[in-house]
């Protein structure tokens, strides 16, 4: 049985400094212990939470960047645009996207590894639909109704306004008569509502304004008007202007579905097919993309405010548990030491106190308390054997 009174000095001591050391390897060992694992957390944060928010708001600043400078490219038509989209790919979205790759497999959240595919798909859908709204926005396919304005509408309205000219220029040339008049002055306005309609079929096109559409197609209604009533004339009309009119009414017969056509296409989504692209594939591509990494986003900031949570209470349990430690190894240093002390000075306290009465001739019989079995035990027993011998000896010279 344990008897820490009967344990020799060498031994109280040696206890006493093994008692220490291992409290304070317990210290150091719990510390270590909580200090890995604060740089584990630590270590996530900054190489994994951080890194990966911080590819997010790349990535969407890309977006916004690309996006931007297409639709300076498709309004404007300056090269420097293709070359700031250019930019936003390879030094916004296209490494944002490779770090992300090299990050996802020591993601937390599987569900962050499944919105990542579908950026990547939304990314890939965006970067065809930029290229080829980038292809057409400045060429003549982009915009159908000016294509179908300039190339067959003009050239074949200044035909028509030539054969009109050239009949009035007859007419005038011909006896001057009221049915005469009457017949260069409806030549007149057809030559003028012609004209007006494409004018004003030109301007709708330019600005989209419906009043410019309805006066074009007022103008047009016009003019078939007057076609009617030279109609009603043509036997009046001589053989060279006969020829005219019918070369005139082939002609309107064509002009009349071309304005119309043009007037349809600006009048639908698709007059601006570059425009009409970005609204229908890459703006919606870049707002699934937007949504996905705000998905995202949102996940790592919720995963990083956890860790930073995880480090404040490891930091307070590891303050609190070093306090603890400190205040027991405090206490128990103490009772130990104390013990140590009180059962190594007593008993020599006592040894010295006897000796000292002895040397002044006082407390003869007095014997030293046996109250342990080590060194100082056996240190009393020989000193008061000593005195037993003394004290015999003492009696057998007075006999």
């Amino acid at each position: 049985m344990f008897n820490f009174r009967d344990m020799t000095i060498g031994k109280k001591v040696g206890l006493g400094f093994g008692v220490i050391t291992l409290i304070l390897m317990g210290v150091v060992l719990l510390t270590i212990q909580q200090v890995r694992t604060m740089e584990i957390v630590t270590k996530r944060v900054v190489e994994l939470r951080t890194p990966t928010a911080h590819a997010s708001l790349m990535m969407l600043n890309g977006i916004n960047h690309s996006l931007a400078s297409l639709r300076g490219w498709i309004l404007l038509g300056d090269p420097k645009f293709k070359t700031e989209r250019s930019i936003a790919w390879e030094e916004q979205i296209n490494p944002s996207l490779k770090l992300m790759h090299g990050l996802a497999p020591n993601w937390t959240d599987p569900e962050n590894k499944t919105r990542l595919k579908s950026i990547e798909k939304e990314i890939n859908h965006f970067k065809t639909a930029q290229q080829t709204i980038e292809d057409i926005a400045q060429t003549p396919e982009n915009s159908p109704a000016q294509k179908i304005l300039f190339n067959q509408a003009e050239p074949l309205e200044k035909s028509i306004v030539a054969t009109v000219s050239k009949m009035i220029e007859r007419g005038i040339k011909d006896k001057i008569t009221s049915q005469n008049k009457r017949q260069v002055e409806i030549l007149a306005n057809i030559e003028t509502t012609i004209s007006l309609a494409l004018e004003r079929a030109d301007e709708f096109l330019l600005s989209g304004k419906e009043e410019f559409k309805k006066e074009s197609l007022e103008n047009w209604k016009k003019n078939a008007e007057y076609m009617k009533a030279l109609e009603k004339n043509k036997n009046n009309l001589g053989k060279e202007q006969l020829k005219s009119f019918e070369s005139l009414q082939s002609g309107l017969n064509q002009f009349g579905p071309l304005l119309k056509e043009i007037i349809r296409i600006r009048s639908g989504d698709e007059w601006n097919q570059a425009n009409h692209w970005v609204q229908i594939e890459a703006a919606p591509a870049a707002f699934k993309i937007k949504e996905l990494l705000n998905d995202m986003t949102t996940v790592q900031e919720k995963l990083l405010e956890n860790d930073v949570e995880e480090i404040s209470t490891k930091t307070h349990f590891l303050i609190v548990l070093l306090v603890a430690l400190f205040v027991s190894a405090a206490l128990l240093s103490g009772v130990l030491g104390a013990n140590i002390t009180r059962s190594i000075s007593e008993p020599i306290l006592d040894v010295c106190k006897l000796a000292d009465e002895l040397a002044h001739g006082s407390s003869k019989r007095k014997r030293l308390p046996v109250g342990s079995r080590n060194e100082l035990g056996t240190l009393a027993e020989s000193f008061n054997q000593l005195l037993d011998r003394l004290q015999e000896e003492k009696s057998q010279n007075k006999n």
